[in-house]
């Protein structure tokens, strides 16, 4: 049986295996908010299969924090991982039981299950890092079910990202931001990713078996459109799959 996936909007991935049903979330932003242009595929309710939900960094497309309080009263199975850098905070600011967080950071890893879990530093839009040299923002890669997929969240690219990424691949599946960055969002607090010829040349050279854009359909401000992305793949890079998803819509490698 497959690993399936599917898009939840934003940067939001559901992943499950299909013989045994369980599941993990990766960015789910589940919470209503003005202006979001997504309406939510999956209810909390319905997260009784999920074992994990992962959080790239804390802004609420990607650590919902209200959704995950809701989501740990109704299923209390469920373990949520961050940043190691919000370990001081996240629980005591959430209510949730110190025990329901996994925290990683690069060289921090973590196994649940058959679930192996690592980090790669994000730079979102810049590479912060703490002094104890741990960083606000992360990318995960996650081997789920014989699938190595690399999760980037938020990022843009920054020196020696490539040769981190080299080191932890190949991927199976690259989920990869393409919304862009510029001074009028920068100005305005909307924080950048990288351009989609960026991520396409990113995808192009660590060779994934699918690249699939994402953070282009949340909010009309901040978007982006995924065609370019896939249609610049297929010219420059003619052997690397790439494909833009609905949100909703099932899919496998």
């Amino acid at each position: 049986m497959a690993v399936k996936f599917m898009r939840t909007g934003q940067q939001g991935i559901l992943m499950w295996d299909e013989a045994t049903g369980e599941k993990i979330g990766i960015d789910l932003f589940l919470s209503d908010m003005e202006g979001r242009q997504i309406k939510n595929p999956v209810n909390i309710e319905d997260l009784s299969d999920v074992s994990l939900l992962f959080g790239t960094h804390d802004h609420v497309d990607h650590i919902d924090r209200d959704a995950w309080v809701k989501i740990a009263k109704v299923h209390s199975h469920i373990k949520f991982v961050a940043p190691k850098y919000f370990e001081d905070t996240l629980p005591k600011e959430t209510g949730i039981a110190e025990d329901s967080f996994i925290f990683v950071d690069e060289g921090i890893s973590a196994d649940e299950g058959d679930i192996h879990i690592e980090a790669v530093p994000a730079a979102h839009e810049f590479l912060d890092t703490r002094e104890d040299g741990l960083h606000p923002y992360l990318m995960y890669i996650v081997s789920f079910k014989g699938k190595k997929i690399c999760h980037m969240g938020d990022t843009c690219l920054y020196e020696g990202v490539y040769q981190k990424l080299r080191e932890k691949g190949p991927f199976d599946v690259m989920f990869l931001p393409i919304n862009g960055r510029d001074a009028k969002r920068l100005r305005d607090n909307c924080i950048g990713n990288m351009t989609y010829q960026e991520a396409a040349d990113l995808a192009g050279v660590l060779k994934p078996a699918l690249a699939v854009p994402g953070h282009y359909d949340m909010f009309e401000f901040n978007g982006a459109d995924p065609k370019e992305f896939v249609d610049y793949v297929e010219i420059k890079y003619p052997d690397q799959k790439a494909l833009a998803y609905e949100v909703g819509v099932p899919f496998s490698v």
